[in-house]
This record gives structure tokens, C-alpha cells and sequence, in this order.
């Protein structure tokens, strides 16, 4: 089946062949499925026809002229024609749209005999088995003289009223008011009717008028628009843009596992798939464990039935599972070899370690194999990061760098107010010559998920949107971030509220629902985590929602302080450890959330709530958000802290600043 028509046939909508053929030729070249169904949805249909189809193409500037309007373009038209030309028996010849009238005409000849009995049914079986009996191009029937100079009169009835029959004519769906007898909508009502002809021009069905689409009543600010400060000096103009992604999800090819035979079920792909996965993290883990000078001694757990059981040895494996006991800790521990038992006493000194361990994390055991099948370990090692980091090199210019997160355009808490007055900050409507200082120095600027509200990502949510459309809301969005000045790249990344896959990793946003961001200039779409170099200085990206498992697994942890759990992904370098938590992971064959080398920082969101902290050489924020507290927020117990925005300083990655924009946000 095509893929045209298997997309139409899973969002319920159903496509006639005359239309596929328009239609096919254009697809994924010059339209994508979810324009053609918002389009179909607005026309209120859900089967596109011939004409809906033209219609569509011309809407996108495909063709010029809609086909089905060229079909009966032949003959002469009715004003053209004297009262003397209706003769008895005489062919009735339209030529161009326009002369639809005429066949409304037609109909009322038939009708006029019995003019003191006319009376228009309420439903429509009348008019349509007329029409149905007579063939395309019929001709009058002898009429009386009174009916013949009934129809003369409705002749020149239209020809005195041209602009009633350019309107009549101009209309790709001809409406018809028909009276009634006041039983539907009370004397001397009116119901719209749509008028469908065929090819020839003759009507064949009429219908209720669908009622129109509702006009939008909000905003997408396309009228908003903010030139950069006259006179204002951006240095960053002059300052050479020196970026590298050096992580992306999308540059990474993974090879699916292929299926041992044609029988094999799904569910054994999917095991394969995970088990390859969690391989994949076991080994990347081992690596970054083997650098600590202090994990020596490493032996697989298949092998500690073979070793001297007074000697210490290392142990490096996944933790499946931990529960507390009277007397300590007890971990199941698997690697590659084998599966053991690892105990650590509450007298140990790195007993406290075993608080900070997540399902599924991998960490190194160091003590001693009992014959009993029991390893019982003395220290405990986090992967962690080292203790010293090397200095680089001073940059020539002071540049400066703008983290955000969460914006959730589209949610009626959104401030729009603090967000516009940050994008005239970028454009130089600066108080102090402090803040002239950074701004003039503002080269980059990186959004970590969360760009949009999206749409039903909880329940009742749509009655907290203030945009209702998903791609009205990235079009908004994108109305916006066009007053960010040209000189400032915008690195933009998706989270869970956005139009992209929702496990993680996610590669990036769906193209057809954020097309307004890939056309920005100065954007640069990354993926959810990515790895950005600026000048020499790495900034890891994640969105953050690893930080939900931290606080749900470990205690002490909140989202009032969510640099706290960010440490803790920090220690297990990796960016949701725990497998069937609340953060879904994606089946992939390699494990792309190991924070494999060390980032000079590291920027998260999603929590709403601005907190950073410097761990070991590197700097942790959490950017907070563009949105006041939501009735769900007020539930959890969440307070945000809104438009609040934190300036890097790319030589140092390290905060220079925090810009309060909150006292605008008064929704």
C-alpha cells in the first residue's frame, strides 16, 4: 500500500483515486501528511476528493489554477445568449464558471408549472433524483409561454445583477440559499447549502453548508518584530564563530540485530535488542572505571571461584537490583561471566556510597569471595569524574554565552511579556553598561527541550493551552526567536513536551511539525543529549529528565534543588541509569546516555528551577523556565522560577551573570 494513503488510513481520512494521482506526484517533495490532514481538517472533510486536492495544491502555490474549474469552460455565456435563443427543444450550453447560475435556472424551469405549489423539502431526495434522471447536458422541455417568460425574467434577473453571479461563480463550492417553510429555523428562514457539481457543470447533490473554521483568536506574533538598539556596538559581530557539535545522537549509526530466522518473534528481537544495549553500557562503564588508579585487581565474577579467597580483589559489574538489610546492603551484581551476591556492612567505611547506587548503574566492588558464594565488599567506586582537570588555554575575546530551557510556548502560563523583553535585551535595551558589556559579547545561546507546551502531553491539558496547535505553537515560537539577532547562534534541543520521539535519546524534533525552527538562519538543531565544543570548551546538553529516577531512588534528593541529582548523574556518569523507571529508553543496540568524556558543563532543564553548583572542575545548571506555576506544579508541589536567565562565560564555563526578567511575568 502506498505510503500516501496508509498515512491517510491511520489518521482516519480517505483518499479517492482521482485525488492520489494529484497528489502523489507532490508528496514528501513539496508537502508533508500532516499539512494535507490540517488542511482537510479545516475544510472540515474527512475524504479528500478531487477537488479538495486541487485546492490543496493551490493553497501551496503547486498550480495556479484549480482543474476542475476548466472542465465545462466551453460555449458562450448566458448573457450572451438573447430570450429569443430559448427556443422549444433547444440545448442549454454553458461555457465558463461563471455561468452557474444557469443551472440553478434550469432546475427552477422544471419547477415552474406547478409555482403555487413550490415548496423546497427538507431533505434533499427531491433535487438529487431530478438530477440523477437527467443526463449531464439535458435539454429544456417544452414549457408554456408563461414558463418560458419565467425563465426570461430570471435571464435577465442575473444579467443586471453581475456581481451576484461574479460571486456565484467565484466560489470553488457554490452555495444556494434555499427558503423554507420556517419549520427548521422559524418563518422565513434560510439554510446555506453547497452545491456539488460534476464535471459538466450540473449539480449533482446539495448539502448543509459545513460551518466555516473558526478564526484563530490568538496569537502566533507574527507581527511582533525587534530591531537591534541604533547605535549599539555588538562586539560578538566581529568575533569569529568558533563552534563544533561534537556529539549528536543522529551522526551515530546503530546496526538493529538481525532476526536468527523468519520465525522469530518480536519479542526475542526486542530482548536481543536490550540485551546488546546494557552490554554496551557495561563495557563503556568498565573503561571509565579501569582510568581510577585505585580499581586494580579486576576480575570477572565467573572467574572468583578459581582465586585465593584471603587476597582483595576488584569487581566491576551492573547492579540488577539492591535492598536494605539489618546488617548492610545486599546488591545482585552482573557482568558479561556471571551473576553474585555483593554485601557491604554498615561498619564499612564507604557504606554511605551504597545510598547513592541506582538500579542499573555500573560501579566497582573491591573486598574479598567467600566460598559460600558471597562477595563481601570493603569500598565501593563510583565511576565518577577526577578529582583535577587540565587547565586550557585563555580565549583572545570575552565571549559569552545564553543557557535556557523549557520556553512552553503555547501554555497560557507562558510569559510572553519577560520573554519579549529579553529579546529586546539581546537587542541591546540595556540599564547598566554592565549588562552593555555581556550583551555586546553574546555569541551563542543554547535552549535545552521543552520549546513548546506540545499538545496532550497530561491530562486536561489542553485547557491550560493558549495555542491548541502544534504547529501553530513551534510557528509562534519561531516568530520569536527571529528577533534574536543574526550574530547569536541558537543551538535548540527537544525534551518530552516537543514533537520528537519520546524515549531517550531523542534524535531531534520532527521536521514537519517544527519546520518554522529548521528555517531560522541562525539556528542549529541538536539532539537530546548533544555535546557542543565552543572555543575548545565542552557544554554538555540534556534536557534532565534523569533527574526524575534520582529523586524517586535516592535519598535526600528534590526537585526544589536540582543540581543535587544532577551531581548524582554526574558520580554514575550517565543520564537516566535506571531501566523501567520513569524516563523511557529507547531499544537501541548501543548505550548513548554514558557520559563517556568529561564536559567542562553541563546544562539540564525540565524541573523549572534555576540551582548550579561546581563539582569537581565542572559547572552544573539547571536553567529554570519561560513558565509560571501550573495547576500540575501546584499538585507536585513545584515552585518554578521563571525568567531568570544565567550568562556563561565561554572562557571559563562559568556563570558571569544571572538577568532577572520575572517581574514581567505576571500571568
Amino acid at each position: 500500500m502506498d505510503e500516501l494513503v496508509r498515512g491517510l488510513m491511520s489518521n482516519n481520512y480517505l483518499i479517492t483515486p482521482p485525488a492520489y494521482f494529484l497528489l502523489s506526484e507532490h508528496y514528501n517533495k513539496d508537502f508533508t501528511l500532516p499539512e494535507l490532514i490540517k488542511f482537510a481538517k479545516a475544510k472540515g472533510t474527512f475524504i479528500i476528493d478531487e477537488i479538495i486536492a486541487e485546492e490543496f495544491l493551490e493553497a501551496k502555490g503547486i498550480i495556479t489554477k484549480p482543474k476542475h474549474l476548466e472542465k465545462f469552460m466551453t460555449g458562450k455565456k448566458p448573457e450572451e445568449q438573447s430570450p429569443e435563443e430559448f427556443e422549444e427543444g433547444q440545448t442549454l450550453e454553458i461555457s465558463e464558471a461563471e455561468e452557474a447560475p444557469a443551472f440553478v435556472s434550469e432546475a427552477v424551469s422544471e419547477v415552474v408549472e406547478e409555482a403555487e405549489k413550490l415548496e423546497i423539502p427538507e431533505s434533499q431526495e427531491h433535487l438529487t433524483s431530478e438530477i440523477a434522471e437527467e443526463p449531464p447536458m439535458r435539454e429544456i422541455e417544452e414549457t408554456s409561454e408563461e414558463a418560458v417568460s419565467e425563465l426570461v425574467e430570471e435571464v435577465e434577473t442575473l444579467e443586471e445583477d453581475k456581481e451576484a453571479v461574479e460571486e456565484f461563480a467565484g466560489e470553488e463550492e457554490t452555495e444556494e440559499s434555499f427558503e423554507t417553510n420556517g419549520e427548521e429555523n422559524g418563518e422565513n428562514g434560510e439554510v446555506k447549502r453547497k452545491v456539488i457539481f460534476d464535471e459538466y457543470g450540473v449539480p449533482l447533490v446539495a448539502e448543509e453548508e459545513l460551518p466555516e473554521e473558526e478564526k484563530k483568536t490568538y496569537s502566533v506574533y507574527a507581527d511582533f518584530k525587534v530591531s537591534p538598539r541604533e547605535g549599539f556596538e555588538f562586539i560578538a559581530k566581529d568575533i569569529e564563530a568558533d563552534f563544533k557539535v561534537k556529539f549528536d545522537v543522529r551522526n551515530v549509526k546503530l546496526k538493529p540485530p538481525k532476526a536468527k530466522n523468519g520465525t522469530t518473534k518480536e519479542g526475542e528481537v526486542i530482548v536481543k535488542v536490550y540485551e546488546n544495549y546494557f552490554k554496551s553500557r557495561l563495557k563503556k562503564m568498565r573503561r571509565i572505571l579501569r582510568e581510577n588508579p585505585e580499581v586494580s585487581g579486576v576480575i570477572d565474577i565467573g572467574k572468583l571461584s578459581y582465586i585465593n579467597p584471603e587476597g582483595d580483589v576488584t569487581i566491576i559489574g551492573l547492579v540488577n537490583s539492591k535492598r536494605e538489610t539489618r546488617n548492610g546492603y545486599m546488591f545482585e551484581v552482573e557482568d558479561l561471566t556471571g551473576i553474585i551476591k555483593v554485601f557491604i556492612g554498615r561498619d564499612k567505611e564507604d557504606y554511605k556510597k551504597a545510598f547513592e547506587i541506582m538500579p542499573d548503574s555500573v560501579v566497582a566492588f573491591k573486598g574479598r569471595y567467600s566460598k559460600r558464594g558471597i562477595f563481601f565488599a570493603e569500598n565501593i567506586y563510583l565511576p565518577d569524574v577526577p578529582l583535577y582537570k587540565k587547565e586550557k588555554p585563555p580565549l583572545e575575546e570575552k565571549v559569552y554565552a545564553v543557557l535556557i530551557s523549557d520556553i512552553h510556548v503555547g501554555s497560557n502560563k507562558f510569559c510572553e511579556k519577560a520573554f519579549m523583553k529579553f529579546l529586546e535585551w539581546l537587542n541591546g535595551n540595556v540599564n547598566t553598561k554592565t549588562e552593555e558589556e555581556i550583551v555586546s559579547r553574546i555569541k551563542y545561546m543554547i535552549i535545552a527541550g521543552d520549546v513548546v507546551d506540545g499538545i496532550g502531553i497530561y491530562p486536561g491539558q489542553y485547557n491550560e493551552l493558549s495555542i491548541p496547535d502544534i504547529f501553530d505553537q513551534y510557528e509562534a515560537l519561531a516568530n520569536l526567536l527571529s528577533n534574536v539577532p543574526e550574530h547569536i547562534t541558537m543551538f535548540i534541543g527537544p525534551g518530552n513536551h516537543d514533537a520528537a520521539r519520546t524515549a531517550l535519546p531523542q534524535p531531534e524534533f520532527y521536521r514537519e511539525y517544527a519546520k518554522p525552527l529548521y528555517d531560522l538562519k541562525n539556528a542549529v538543531i541538536i539532539s537530546n543529549p548533544a555535546v557542543i565544543d565552543l572555543h575548545g570548551r565542552e557544554f554538555l546538553i540534556v534536557h534532565g529528565r534523569g533527574i526524575e529516577d534520582v529523586v524517586s531512588y535516592v535519598p535526600n534528593m528534590s526537585h526544589h534543588q536540582p543540581v543535587k541529582p544532577m551531581v548524582q548523574l554526574l558520580k554514575l556518569r550517565h543520564l537516566a541509569p535506571t531501566f523501567g523507571g520513569k524516563v523511557p529508553i529507547a531499544p537501541d543496540p548501543e548505550d548513548l546516555l554514558v557520559i563517556e568524556s568529561v564536559p567542562d558543563l553541563v546544562q539540564m532543564g525540565h524541573v523549572h528551577v534555576l540551582d548550579y553548583q561546581i563539582y569537581r572542575g565542572v559547572f552544573l545548571i539547571n536553567s529554570a523556565t519561560w513558565q509560571a506555576q501550573t495547576e500540575f506544579q501546584k499538585m507536585v508541589n513545584i515552585v518554578p522560577t521563571p525568567a531568570r536567565v544565567p550568562i556563561i562565560d565561554v572562557e571559563t564555563a562559568k556563570l558571569r551573570m544571572i538577568v532577572d526578567f520575572s517581574k514581567w511575568c505576571d500571568v
